[in-house]
């Protein structure tokens, strides 16, 4: 394991006296151990797919390497390894763990950010929202525990973050996604009531991150979280405003600065009367210490230090009311509402903070929020209301508006004809999905994405509609998951799909023997007579085609292209992979 450095010894001077550690000091928090625990690496943990058929058999590797279950994580879906994030011991686990979260069977995420999608009471019925969702953890979480009806509508505003998103989606396999990119302040509307669950894990200073980003300690100060305060408040609101009545809202941060978290909460409070914050039961975590959120807290200068709000404008740039404790702003401002600031203040012990030394993790606060049915007996969103709808004249009609015109990146759903022919190649005719093309792919996806999204109308704000059969104002980049693409005239299937397809599929598939199965794999590309003559069977038609047999206790289906010869048509991280289940050497091992 590598040794402390020049660079690591400086951190540890530096942070001894550093603003965000004077900061915690006055926050409750004993100081020396968890300035311990937050100069320490992070231990590897990790989220196990819930949905692949051979789950049991990656449990199995990840237990023989070390692995050990999270008390608060259900079933056998949370691990912590025994070495470091990102520093596996050299050799088998380090390539194991890196060929099972290529490959989709687990996904490397944090133990913190498992919490939000926890939080969540979610059922088969859900039409869900993450907010700013690259690169995609919670967003996949969120869409695994939907899974396969349900469906999460992942926005993410940089283009530059939005591929992860994107391969994250593929590598899980997931068809329940819809994917979008908006500012989270201004994310497009949805036809009514709205979502029934939001996560607002909202951009944030990251300084509950010091086990992760070392380099933190340099550069904070508490005027960062009075700048990031506006953008995670507006975004909260938006996302607040997209409710549904009874729907729940998560607000989320990975920072300990009360100014991007409790003032947060509580100006949502005041904004958003139809919100009420809701307690955060221990027994939702087994085993992990969280602790309550801070009903007050002091005003810091740029050292970290507490001083009286105003009283040195320059020692607090940035400082507004908004980011003081209830009972600052009872000191503090005149004409004010105390028994609402102290309502106030008493809510907020119902936030949670997970500090770093309390459970061996980064540090993370959370605050559950329900929309309050009785406060929209019209029964949608607050987004909906619509002032200029709510006065109309009776016999006044909304005018439905013209959405813009498709371009080759619009997705749409799929010529039934084309569907037809494409399902009933494989055998597909009742598989119960909404089927989209974008370009030459061909997209599965749960038909709630057609009922709730697509095939209703959508006010905008002065009360006129945009039609049905259209996703905008929504701006969609990307429904479900790719299953075909088109490829020279001919529709083929996609490996990350076979995942959710293989046991739907009943023609153009091919049972082979175990023996055949690891010579394909071994790199085997027979001519097709050869094939056929060591196979027994009628040579297959050219194109694509699936063979199936048994590996390690589970049904394993892999494309394959028959041509002059029968190539294999999967990535060398799955390969390895399979190579794995059947005892065999990896493929670099082996060459």
């Amino acid at each position: 394991m590598r040794g402390p450095t020049d660079r690591d010894e400086e951190r540890r001077a530096w942070a001894q006296q550093a603003p965000l550690t004077n900061m915690v000091a006055h926050l409750g928090i004993d100081k020396a151990p968890w300035l311990e625990a937050a100069l320490q690496p992070l231990p590897e943990t990790l989220r196990v797919s819930l949905h692949r058929n051979d789950r049991h058999w990656t449990v199995q590797q990840l237990k023989e390497l070390g692995g050990t279950l999270m008390s608060w994580m259900p079933g056998d879906v949370g691990f912590i390894m025994p070495f470091p994030r990102g520093r596996a011991p050299e050799g088998t686990a380090q390539r194991l763990m890196a060929r099972l979260h290529e490959t989709g069977r687990v996904t490397r995420q944090e133990a913190a950010s498992m919490l939000p999608v926890q939080l969540l009471e979610l059922t088969q019925d859900m039409l869900a929202l993450d907010m700013c969702a690259a690169p995609g953890s919670k967003a996949t979480q969120l869409a695994e525990a939907l899974h396969p009806n349900g469906v999460v509508v992942a926005n993410e505003p940089v283009s530059g973050r939005l591929n992860m998103l994107v391969s994250n989606r593929s590598r899980l396999s997931l068809a329940n996604m819809v994917i979008t990119q908006h500012d989270g302040r201004h994310i497009g509307r949805i036809p009514p009531p709205g979502f029934d669950a939001v996560i607002a894990d909202v951009p944030c200073t990251g300084t509950a991150t010091t086990r992760k980003n070392r380099d933190i300690w340099w550069g904070w100060t508490p005027q960062e979280g009075r700048r990031m305060f506006q953008l995670q408040l507006d975004i909260a609101m938006r996302g607040a405003a997209m409710l549904s009545p009874g729907g729940h809202l998560v607000y989320s941060t990975c920072s300990v600065d009360a100014v991007e978290n409790e003032a947060v909460v509580a100006e949502l409070l005041r904004r958003c009367p139809y919100l009420e914050l809701l307690p955060i039961e221990d027994s939702k975590f087994p085993g992990l210490l969280l602790r309550p959120g801070l009903a007050d807290w002091p005003c810091f200068d740029q050292d970290g230090t507490p001083v009286t709000p105003f009283e040195i404008p320059s020692a607090t740039p940035f400082l507004k009311h908004e980011h003081l404790s209830p009972s600052q702003r009872i000191q503090m401002v005149e004409e004010i509402d105390t028994v609402a600031e102290q309502g106030i203040s008493k809510a907020l012990l119902n936030c949670r903070r997970l500090w770093h030394h309390d459970n061996d993790t980064g540090g993370f606060f959370l605050a559950l929020l329900r929309h309050r049915p009785e406060e929209s007996p019209e029964g949608t969103a607050q987004t909906f209301r619509s002032r200029r709808e709510l006065r109309r004249d009776p016999e006044w009609e909304p005018k439905i508006r013209t959405p813009p015109h498709p371009d080759k990146n619009t997705v749409l759903p799929v010529d039934i004809t084309v569907r037809d022919e494409v399902f009933g190649h494989y055998g597909l005719d009742h598989v119960p999905y909404s089927v989209w093309q974008r370009g030459k792919r061909m997209n599965i996806a749960p038909p709630m994405i057609h009922e709730r999204l697509f095939d209703r109308e959508c006010p905008t704000n002065k009360g006129e509609r945009w039609p049905k059969g259209t996703f905008h104002p929504l701006r969609v980049l990307h429904v479900g998951m790719p299953a075909f693409t088109l490829k020279k005239g001919s529709w083929r299937t996609r490996q990350e799909a076979i995942h959710l397809l293989q046991h739907d599929i009943s023609d153009n598939i091919m049972e082979i023997e175990a023996d055949i199965f690891e010579r394909v794999l071994r790199g085997w590309a027979p001519m097709v007579e050869e094939f056929c003559e060591v196979v027994g069977c009628e040579p297959p038609a050219s194109g694509a085609l699936l063979f199936v047999t048994e590996a390690a206790e589970s049904r394993v289906i892999i494309s394959v292209w028959i041509g002059a010869r029968v190539t294999l048509m999967i990535d060398k991280a799955e390969q390895d992979v399979l190579r794995r289940k059947l005892d065999l050497p990896w493929r670099d091992e082996e060459e």
